[in-house]
């Protein structure tokens, strides 16, 4: 309305001024019409003074985006179907793009909910067990610190706790840090404050810190509770804070404790504890100033251990192994996923491209069809580059409109990946960088798609294309040399992504089919930890797992039930051994294995296989002699050749005191560290044998006759009412525990699946495309061939001998593209190799049957074309 007015203003300003020019005509004398005319040629040309007024005023060009913007709609409103089209398209690639951006920005590009968090490092030792960190070294290095790079050190680790006293018990993750822990981090808490030093000693009174979730889920979010004591594992901890919403570390942690390391019987270096440790470096430190510092303090700490005296101590070449390394605490944390992620953002900017493709066609052909309209516009005075304007403006809308539709995909998508706990990710949410990310990939998709036809626009003739009939211009060999160069680039990136996919989906497919060693179906698990000092006794632990154990296998449909190691085995319990009669071995260099302490009928509730000798009994308990069974593996590797039953072997060690207990049974290997692990050596011995107190961990394995799922809240009542303070938790199908170990090798091969279908899609319509505007333009042609006799199979052939072109052309370029992908997929394929012959084979035949399937459909359409109707429309 203000420019119509500034409009109105500056004509009715130039009438005023000829009406005062022709007064002064009448004043010499002239008549009245020949006054007007006299004042009108003296003004000038008043049209082009108009336009120099328009053209002078500052938002001209936003004037002229307004109407491109409003000719663009009104265009695009007239072939709703072919609008539709588009948009889908990019709202597929612009939703996979969002959703795959929102991951990685979660898990990669965020940085840490600290301050300065490019200062914070994970400190691993490396030594010949292999690497992590353990709390004597770590006590070292703290005492040590001398504050040139590296300012401070904490340590921590992570174990489960049961909170007593309400209703019912409940299982709460714990991380268990040192007082040095949150200011190394430089996080405060929300409400109250942090441990103190005489808080992180054994025999401290316990306190705790809460998480943000835990306070408003189970206290209400009431600041009261601060300074209130809660049961934890049957001990009073007073609640001396609740940390932030944003912290989360260690990763899953509902509370804090204090780590309270018993210093003097670590720095013996006996009994050494595994920690993690992290660093707060220096802002101006470099890496190699961090790992100097840290090599120095090593030093100091290879000197603490014992020197070995016999069976006493460390070997030298095992202490001289010890060295230590500093790595981005970010890095550290993303190391396991971050392959992936990686993987997972090429092959969505490769689908990018595809749909950048697949527009580009459909724009080029809608442009073909417009050419007549764009040359007589051009007659008329129009600048091409307002004709280019407006193309991009029609692109930029409907890649607007895509990236609309795409954002609503991907927060669907983002939903059904937080639903699923299996793929081993972070909480992921669609926050503004992700909106942002998404809003720049739109425009520069609608530019990326809309500059060859837009350009195309410039390259032909006014005069020709005013003479010539659209279909002659529509086959412009220009034009559909582009068409088809872009039909060609989809089919390569489509078959490099479907191999991708193809190779993931195999190792997928194997390794979920690999054998066990056990039959997993109808079996239900779950754990119990036996806490307080109620069960500081080994009989109390004794007592309580026979008597689960007795009243366990009375419930309805129970065949079995046993306690041991859960496969995937949640925690590592290597230890080393010795063999009766063996050879001597310097201490720090003897053989490990896995020891299960498992109940007699174990191997009936995990139905395990006995190759020699007999399975452990109820008769190999405290009072009888000590007895083992081991599995396959370890006989093949510590008694090649031999017969292992009735060796022994003892796993303490004290060469005065050995213990030796008897190989009286071989069992079938078991995949204990996961379906993608190979066999590894384990002795099974009695729970009843067992004399560490620590056996409070308690795995319960059942074999069941109907649904094991069904047992689960009978068997909570069961386990309240022999203990109300001990809850039973993570109960799972084994089924489902061994599914959920491949949650990330899943998560891979479905994911790329899912890009390759719609690629291969996304394909299929560009050829689609090609051909059916090929049989179009070429209507006559066909109408005579077939009015002269042609038969129909004839013509069929001719137009799939056309798509036959492309894909010969497409096919070997995407085979050197799978090759070069192949190679960043080694780290994530199992049982495949990078080159798999069937599967390249299976992927190119499948692209092919694609290509033939999208030009079969306007080849027919082309075959049965009534010659009279085609020629009388010409």
């Amino acid at each position: 309305m203000f420019r119509r007015r500034k409009d109105h203003d500056f004509t009715a300003e130039i009438e005023a001024h000829i009406r005062l020019e022709a007064d002064r005509y009448v004043e010499r004398g002239l008549s009245e019409e020949e006054t007007l005319g006299a004042a009108r040629r003296a003004f000038g040309n008043l049209t082009s003074s108009q336009e120099r007024f328009y053209e002078s005023r500052r938002w001209l060009w936003c004037d002229a985006l307004r109407q491109d913007v409003r000719i663009a709609v009104r265009l695009l409103a007239k072939t709703p179907a072919w609008t539709a089209t588009a948009a889908l398209t990019v709202a597929l690639g612009i939703g996979a793009t969002a959703a795959i951006f929102s991951v990685v920005n979660a898990v990669l590009l965020r940085p840490l909910p600290f301050p300065h968090p490019k200062e914070l490092y994970a400190v691993i030792e490396t030594m010949k067990l292999g690497d992590f960190a353990v709390a004597p070294d770590y006590l070292s290095m703290r005492d040590n610190l001398h504050g040139n790079y590296i300012q401070e050190m904490a340590a921590y680790d992570s174990a489960g706790v049961n909170w007593t006293g309400a209703d019912r018990a409940e299982r709460l993750v714990a991380g268990q840090v040192t007082a040095s822990f949150f200011t190394t981090l430089q996080a405060r808490p929300l409400y109250g404050r942090t441990f103190s030093p005489d808080e992180d000693r054994p025999g401290a009174d316990k306190v705790v810190l809460l998480s943000y979730g835990l306070w408003r889920r189970r206290f209400g979010a009431d600041r009261a509770i601060i300074g209130k004591t809660i049961r934890l594992d049957r001990t009073p901890a007073l609640v001396i804070g609740v940390m932030p919403r944003s912290f989360d570390f260690p990763r899953g942690s509902e509370l804090w404790l204090p780590l309270a390391l018993d210093e003097a019987q670590q720095r013996q270096r006996k009994a050494m504890r595994i920690v993690e440790m992290i660093a707060r470096a220096g802002p101006r430190a470099s890496a190699a100033q961090i790992h100097q510092e840290l090599q120095s303090l090593m030093a100091v700490a290879k000197n603490e251990y014992p020197a070995q005296s016999g069976a006493k101590g460390y070997p030298s070449d095992f202490v001289d192994s010890l060295r230590a390394r500093a790595r981005p605490l970010h890095d550290e944390l993303t190391g396991d996923v971050r392959p992936a992620l990686l993987l997972f953002s090429g092959a969505v900017g490769l689908m990018l491209l595809i749909v950048c493709f697949t527009v580009a066609n459909l724009m080029l052909a809608r442009a073909t069809t417009r050419r007549r309209e764009v040359a007589v516009r051009v007659a008329l005075g129009s600048p091409r580059r307002r004709i280019v304007s407006q193309l991009l403006a029609e692109s930029l809308l409907i890649s607007l409109l895509g990236g609309g539709l795409g954002l609503g995909l991907a927060a669907l998508a983002v939903k059904a990946l937080n639903l699923s706990n299996r793929t081993g990710l972070p909480e992921v949410s669609l926050d503004g960088a992700t909106a942002a990310f998404a809003a720049v990939v739109t425009i520069l998709t609608g530019l990326g798609f809309g500059i060859a036809p837009a350009l195309g626009s410039l390259g032909f003739g006014v005069r020709e294309a005013l003479q010539a009939e659209s279909r002659s211009l529509g086959g412009s060999s220009g034009l559909r040399r582009t068409r088809q160069a872009f039909v060609i680039a989809q089919l390569a990136l489509s078959l490099t992504l479907l191999i991708g996919a193809g190779l993931l989906a195999k190792s997928f497919y194997r390794l979920r089919n690999r054998p066990p060693g056990f039959r997993p179906e109808n079996m239900l698990t779950a754990r119990i930890n036996l806490t307080g000092s109620s069960y500081e006794n080994l009989g109390r632990q004794r007592e309580f797992i026979q008597e689960l154990l007795l009243r366990v296998s009375g419930l309805p449909g129970v065949e079995a039930a046993g306690i041991g190691e859960l496969p995937p085995m949640l925690s590592e319990n290597s230890m080393s051994f010795r063999i009766e009669n063996g050879p001597h071995v310097p201490r720090g260099q003897e053989p490990r294995t896995l020891v299960a302490d498992v109940s007699s009928d174990y191997f009936r509730a995990m139905g395990m296989s006995l190759i020699q000798g007999r399975l452990l009994t109820p008769r190999d308990g405290a009072e009888g002699p000590l007895a083992v069974a081991v599995n396959e593996a370890f006989a093949r590797k510590f008694f090649p050749g031999q017969n292992a039953l009735g060796r022994r072997i003892s796993t303490k060690a004290e060469e005065d005191k050995p213990g030796w207990a008897e190989i009286v049974g071989v069992v079938g290997d078991i995949r204990a560290r996961g379906l993608d692990q190979d066999a590894t050596p384990t002795v099974y011995g009695s729970f009843l044998q067992e004399p560490h107190p620590a056996f409070g961990r308690t795995n319960l394995l059942m074999r069941v006759s109907g649904d094991p799922l069904s047992l689960v809240k009978p068997l909570e009542k069961l386990v309240a009412s022999i203990d109300r303070d001990e809850p039973l938790f993570d109960a799972k199908t084994m089924e489902r525990r061994l599914s959920d170990t491949l949650g990330s090798r899943r998560f891979n091969a479905v994911l790329t699946g899912a890009f390759a279908l719609m690629a291969v899609f996304l394909a299929s319509i560009g050829v689609y495309g090609v051909m059916s505007y090929l049989v179009t333009l070429r209507a006559s042609e066909l109408a005579v061939r077939l009015a002269l006799g042609a038969q129909r199979v004839k013509v069929l052939s001719m137009i799939l001998r056309e798509g036959v072109v492309l894909a010969l052309i497409g096919i070997p370029l995407g085979v050197g593209g799978a090759l070069v992908l192949s190679g960043h997929l080694a780290t994530l394929l199992y049982g495949v190799g990078t080159h798999d012959t069937a599967t390249f084979i299976v992927a190119i035949l499948a692209l092919f049957a694609a290509v033939m399937t999208a030009c079969a459909i306007p080849g027919r359409r082309a075959a049965n074309v009534d010659p009279a109707t085609a020629l009388r429309r010409d």
